[in-house]
């Protein structure tokens, strides 16, 4: 077994990993033998990184099915716009996903708040006002919670820094 990789995140409640391509079913479903791969690489955990609130209900179903997979809870940067549209309003959203990460039934499986942080290579995706005031909203998750961040940053020039210092 390689020392090399001991954890990683992958987003494994992508459709990639059952064999779907924009729709299409490309190949058999393969997400046993990426587990599998990755094992034999030195892979011994995972990360399962949740962009979304419905992706981290998703990912919960699927860590709990395995002993070296763990999860993240949280709302990646392209996707803040799901505060806004929750349509018991972003402070909903908050707690569903505070409610989420503190759950009996998570416990023990959430292992960070995430995949959270900015992103302006794709504000097609969300605006970077948004971004910015749902980053730093998932800073009080993480305090109430007691775990870590997993970070999100792709071209954002001091902005990331300057929130990360600020906390």
């Amino acid at each position: 077994m390689s020392k090399g990789i001991r954890f990683i995140g992958a987003n494994l409640t992508d459709s990639v990993f059952r064999g779907i391509y924009r729709g299409v079913q490309a190949h058999a479903d393969d997400f046993a033998q990426v587990l599998h791969r990755g094992r034999d690489a030195g892979v011994e955990k995972i990360i399962v990184t949740a962009g979304t609130l419905s992706e981290a209900h998703e990912a919960l179903e699927l860590v709990k099915n395995y002993d070296d997979l763990y999860m993240t809870v949280g709302c990646h940067p392209t996707r803040c716009r799901e505060f806004e549209q929750d349509p018991e309003g972003p402070d909903e959203y908050y707690q569903k996903l505070l409610n989420l990460a503190t759950s009996r039934e998570s416990q023990d499986k959430i292992v960070a708040i995430g995949e959270c942080g900015l992103d302006y290579d794709r504000l097609h995706f969300c605006p970077k006002e948004v971004q910015l005031k749902y980053f730093e909203r998932q800073f009080d998750l993480a305090e109430k919670t007691g775990l870590p961040m997993f970070l999100h940053n792709r071209n954002t020039g001091n902005d990331f820094m300057d929130i990360l210092q600020s906390f």
